[in-house]
């Protein structure tokens, strides 16, 4: 059974927890009361007491935000060629980010969502060859079409009842440095639903930002930032929090303790790995695996096995959008299969990687980003993408988050016979899949289950 018949059959829970966090610069204040070291908001003036726990309060701000544009729900789903391109970015971020950390037996996860969203908002403040690098570098969906895109999947996102997501978007700007363009903001607020605050950008906004990204993302992603270099004038911030339970859960007797992991060294790690049968079996170009659907059928967790006697970052840079949509619309039949528990944290900064996909000029000086804003010292470009990422997969389900910080400067299932078997008892790769159109929200791969 081809997965497009399932579109409206699943709603569960990949729910991935996807943050993105793009910084760009302060910017200079719109009408709005100075409140000294507190960043700007909407909520109560009041600061609430920092609790003991790790993840902090909601972050209060006391001033309006720079625009009052109301987001519209977007019941447009994107049409083939936004998907068909999502899946070739998707898979040459992966391929770019990743490569070289699988050949050191490292784990990896990124989310192509956030990082899609983070950069979805900065490119509307691009101009000319810097927002058609940026396009391009996205999988060459005009900004219009992607805005449009992004505003849709958000809708959908939010309103998912099996699993629990949460969507957020922000944009923090140097209260003294930098003035905004107004209709940027209106634009981050129809398409993204992101709220624009001025604030100082000192240690207060660097907390503010680390907590309203952890709170975003249940903790998952406790800070984005260790600092706020001099540079950064402007932070623009997408969260996404998911948690979603199997739609097919397992019994203690699935569950077979210090079971064997051979990880990338050939050595054996002692597991908890969880057995089943399931639907949606993948035999495709030597690769083995199947997708395992979350509540609701909505999203689900794709394995993926290379052929043994390869390793998986071979298997990494050989990956493309085709490959991606293939194993998504092939999967059928019936499997026995097993899956380690695992969790892990993954970071990387992107510039370098984003870069080699053909999107240079916006970290470069001639970088134009005029239509985001004006800056007293320079010129706006990019100066880093720093992206988090964090999964944790278990008898119960998946909790995974996500955050992209595109930090701006100033500078100069079938019947079948018998069933096949998928063991993922040595390393693999995997994403979590929207199963209503195959794009997937996070790809990974697993070295070793005792990460360092």
């Amino acid at each position: 059974m081809k997965n497009k018949n399932l579109k409206r059959t699943i709603c569960t829970a990949l729910a991935g927890l996807m943050l993105t966090l793009t910084a760009c610069g302060e910017v200079k204040g719109s009408d709005t009361s100075d409140t000294g070291n507190t960043a700007n908001s909407t909520a109560s003036s009041q600061t609430a007491e920092k609790p003991a726990k790790d993840i902090p309060e909601p972050v209060d701000i006391s001033v309006k935000p720079l625009s009052n544009v109301v987001m519209t729900e977007n019941e447009n789903e994107p049409d083939d060629d936004f998907n068909e391109n999502y899946c070739n970015y998707a898979a040459e971020l992966f391929k770019a980010s990743c490569t070289e950390e699988l050949k050191e037996g490292k784990n990896v996860l990124i989310s192509p969502e956030s990082v899609m969203m983070a950069l979805g908002m900065t490119a509307n403040g691009a101009k000319g060859e810097t927002l058609s690098s940026m396009e391009a570098a996205l999988g060459g969906t005009p900004i219009d079409k992607l805005n449009n895109a992004l505003q849709y999947r958000m809708t959908r996102f939010n309103h998912c009842e099996s699993v629990s997501f949460n969507v957020a978007n922000s944009l923090w700007a140097n209260e003294n440095r930098v003035t905004m363009q107004q209709e940027f903001c209106d634009k981050l607020k129809e398409f993204y639903n992101a709220e624009s605050y001025t604030a100082p950008f000192d240690n207060t906004t660097l907390d503010d930002i680390n907590g309203w990204v952890s709170n975003n993302t249940k903790g998952m992603i406790p800070e984005i930032l260790d600092e706020i270099p001099p540079e950064a004038v402007i932070y623009l911030v997408n969260a996404i929090a998911f948690e979603g339970e199997w739609n097919e859960g397992y019994t203690d007797e699935q569950i077979v303790e210090d079971a064997d992991f051979t990880n990338s060294k050939g050595e054996i790690e002692k597991v908890n790995m969880m057995y089943s049968e399931e639907g949606y079996y993948i035999a495709e170009d030597g690769v083995t695996g199947f997708i395992k659907p979350y509540m609701g059928y909505e999203y689900g967790f794709m394995a993926l096995l290379p052929e043994e006697g390869t390793d998986l970052a071979d298997f990494a840079a050989s990956l493309d959008g085709d490959k991606l949509r293939k194993y998504y619309e092939t999967a059928s039949g019936v499997a026995d299969v097993c899956i380690p528990e695992f969790s892990f944290d993954y970071d990387n900064e992107l510039s370098d990687e984003l870069t080699a996909m053909g999107m240079g000029l916006p970290f470069s000086d001639n970088a134009d980003f005029s239509d985001m804003g004006k800056a007293a010292e320079g010129q706006l470009k990019i100066g880093r993408v720093l992206h988090k990422t964090h999964i944790e997969l278990d008898r119960e389900g998946t909790r995974a988050a996500a955050a992209t910080a595109v930090e701006m400067f100033t500078e100069g299932a079938i019947e079948i016979e018998e069933p096949k078997r998928v063991y993922l008892d040595r390393p693999f790769a995997y994403a979590i899949v929207d199963m209503e159109n195959g794009t997937p929200i996070f790809i990974g791969g697993v070295n070793t289950i005792h990460n360092s």
